[in-house]
């Protein structure tokens, strides 16, 4: 600025001159970051109103409140829709995590992210905070678990990169739910002593495994590489990060964290905004999104997600591979190479998990449902359905009328 100032006007304007007209302009160009904390309440009663059964709550801080001020603490918010979006079409299965604001006023954005039948991530609800803590933690979950009628969290399966205070915070308020770590941090840790390439392979080949025994071999190739990385790895449950020992109700195999750092990426330029333009941007995004969405959604020429449908085809590639023999009743041995594995199409089993894991039939279930003369789409979970997702985006986030009311 004085740059430009010397050289168009031949004024040599002091570096604070300067400093306090770019804070005037910003604060014009953006709103005073103090002002619109000031707003704030106000605004919330406008989202109430334009979005009934709507949970949106602001906390103030009670230490300010008892010296006679008024201190913004913290706030949350889950829209009607998303809430709805979730219960009546998504698979149980959520991301947690939390993201640094930018601008003036520091603090975190935590988010609470789903998946759906095409692995686009679907913002349930966010909030901001102080700071990552068991206490923030805690009060956050506590709020979803009321949004989502969490009960003690059977059933949900919550995926983290293990921040601070929040492994507590789920046994304290969701002791029933499983919750995943994500492999993308446990490889960063880890990695930090076992740095070779080779072991960050077998890695992720431990963490992809679907059977226990698969799992063991893994293991045992990183032993005899080192006994002592075995032995730190195994520090982190792997009940949390392998697929051999997930639970099969959430039909995601999921072992990283990926969709909730496409949501931050999406939201990265909002993060400088002051509270309430960061809060309308991300609503805007959102409300934008369900439309988008739920009219992608209509064009699907085939009843279920084209995300699964590829899936299945590649299944249905290896399934022809494969080699069957049936006893007559339910069950079948169906040989890929080497490996055998049974299959129970009553009960929808294959031992290698993954049809369990996933909600796809595997090619071991696609051989046996051929076999039988039957269609192997009828194996397909109903949440990659069409019907399923559409009901997901059926549900609107409404219009919100601006700063005057």
């Amino acid at each position: 600025m004085r740059a430009d100032l010397r050289a168009a006007f031949e004024l040599n304007a002091s570096h604070g001159k300067c400093k306090r007209a770019k804070t005037l302009i910003l604060n014009k160009l953006q709103g005073s970051f103090k002002d619109e904390y000031n707003k704030l309440e106000g605004y919330v009663n406008e989202l109430k109103i334009s979005n009934p059964e709507s949970d949106i709550i602001i906390n103030l801080s009670k230490d300010a409140l008892l010296e006679g001020k008024r201190r913004f603490l913290r706030m949350y918010t889950c829209f009607h829709a998303m809430k709805m979006g979730f219960k009546e079409g998504m698979r149980p299965f959520i991301g947690l995590d939390g993201t640094f604001l930018k601008g003036k006023a520091k603090g975190q954005l935590l988010v609470v992210v789903g998946l759906d039948s095409m692995n686009h991530f679907y913002t349930i609800a966010w909030a901001i905070v102080d700071k990552e803590t068991k206490r923030t933690w805690d009060w956050f979950l506590e709020m979803l678990k009321m949004s989502l009628e969490l009960n003690m969290g059977e059933g949900y399966t919550f995926i983290s990169d293990m921040q601070k205070g929040l492994v507590e915070a789920m046994k304290t308020v969701l002791p029933d739910a499983n919750h995943r770590y994500c492999v993308r941090h446990i490889e960063a840790n880890w990695c930090k002593r076992w740095r070779s390439g080779e072991m960050k392979k077998l890695l992720w080949w431990s963490a992809w495994c679907t059977y226990e025994e698969d799992f063991d071999d893994q293991l045992k190739k990183i032993g005899h590489m080192d006994e002592n990385a075995v032995k730190d790895l195994l520090h982190y449950p792997p009940q949390s990060w392998c697929r051999a020992f997930f639970d099969t109700v959430c039909k995601n195999m999921a072992v990283d964290n990926n969709f909730k750092e496409s949501f931050n990426a999406w939201i990265l330029d909002v993060r400088y905004k002051p509270i309430i333009k960061m809060l309308e941007d991300i609503r805007v995004k959102v409300m934008e999104m369900l439309r988008e969405h739920e009219d992608k959604v209509k064009s699907w020429t085939t009843d279920f997600s084209p995300y699964s449908m590829k899936l299945y085809e590649g299944y249905l590639r290896i399934a022809h591979k494969c080699k069957v023999h049936f006893n007559g009743d339910r069950g079948y041995e169906i040989s890929e190479g080497p490996d055998r594995h049974t299959v129970n199409i009553v009960l929808k089993e294959c031992s290698c998990r993954a049809w369990q894991l996933y909600g796809i039939p595997c090619p071991h279930a696609i051989r046996a449902f051929v076999y039988k003369g039957l269609d192997p789409l009828e194996g397909i979970h109903w949440w990659y359905s069409k019907e399923a997702t559409l009901k997901t985006y059926s549900h609107k986030i409404l219009p919100v009328r601006g700063e005057k009311f």
